[in-house]
C-alpha cells in the first residue's frame, strides 16, 4: 500500500491530503508536515497508539489468556493486568503532555487554516461539553446499578439484583467472538484444542 524505494504504492502524504470529509474542511492537509517537522507531535501520536495497544493487551491477557493455565493463576493474572494498565496509562499521559508541548511550541494556526486540527480546536467547547455529557451519562448509569443492588438487598429481594445468579449482564459481543473461535479452532485459534505439553498427551 505504501510507496517503496521503487515508487510502487501510495505516498503517506498523498493519502492524508486526499482524506477529506463533508465536515472536515481541508481534511488532513498539512498533517504530514506536522509529523515530519515536530518531534513532539510524532512522539505524542506514537505514545497514544502504544498506550492504547498496551491497555488492549491488559484486557486480552485475562479475557483470552494466551498461555495454558494462565486464567487460573490469579496472582499472575492480576499482576499482569495491573502492570499493563499502569504502563498504558503512563504512555497516554505522556502522549497528552507531548501533544500540549507541540501545541505551544510547534503549532502555527496561521498556516493551518481550516484543516482537521484547526476545526477541532475551533469546536473544542462543543466537543468538551458533549464528552462531559457522555461521561455524566455513563457515570450515573454505573452508579445507578450500585444504588439498585443496594436497594434490592436492603428490601430483601436478591432475585431482583444484577448478579450472576439473578439478573445477568452478559458480555454478548465477547461471547460471540469466543464462540466463533470455538467453532473454527483450525482457522482462527489453531492451538486452542491442542494439549498443553507432552506430559498431558500432546502429539508431536
Amino acid at each position: 500500500m505504501y510507496r517503496t524505494n521503487w515508487g510502487i504504492g501510495h505516498g503517506l502524504k498523498d493519502i492524508l491530503e486526499a482524506h477529506k470529509g463533508p465536515f472536515t474542511g481541508q481534511g488532513h492537509k498539512g498533517l504530514y508536515e506536522i509529523l515530519t517537522t515536530s518531534w513532539h507531535a510524532q512522539l505524542s501520536l506514537n505514545l497514544a497508539m502504544l498506550g492504547s495497544l498496551t491497555i488492549v493487551v491488559a484486557h486480552h491477557m485475562y479475557a483470552m489468556p494466551p498461555y495454558p493455565y494462565l486464567a487460573t493463576d490469579y496472582g499472575t493474572q492480576l499482576s499482569l493486568f495491573t502492570h499493563h494498565m499502569w504502563i498504558g496509562g503512563f504512555l497516554i499521559v505522556g502522549a497528552a503532555a507531548h501533544a500540549a508541548i507541540f501545541m505551544v511550541r510547534d503549532y502555527d494556526p496561521t498556516t493551518r487554516y481550516n484543516d482537521l486540527l484547526d476545526r477541532v480546536l475551533r469546536h473544542r467547547d462543543a466537543i468538551i461539553s458533549h464528552l462531559n455529557w457522555a461521561r455524566i451519562f455513563l457515570g450515573f448509569h454505573s452508579f445507578g446499578l450500585y444504588i439498585h443492588n443496594d436497594t434490592m438487598s436492603a428490601l430483601g429481594r436478591p432475585q431482583d439484583m444484577f448478579s450472576d445468579t439473578a439478573i445477568q449482564l452478559q458480555p454478548v459481543f465477547a461471547q460471540w467472538i469466543q464462540n466463533t473461535h470455538a467453532l473454527a479452532p483450525g482457522a482462527t485459534a489453531p492451538g486452542a484444542t491442542a494439549s498443553t505439553s507432552l506430559t498431558w498427551g500432546a502429539v508431536i
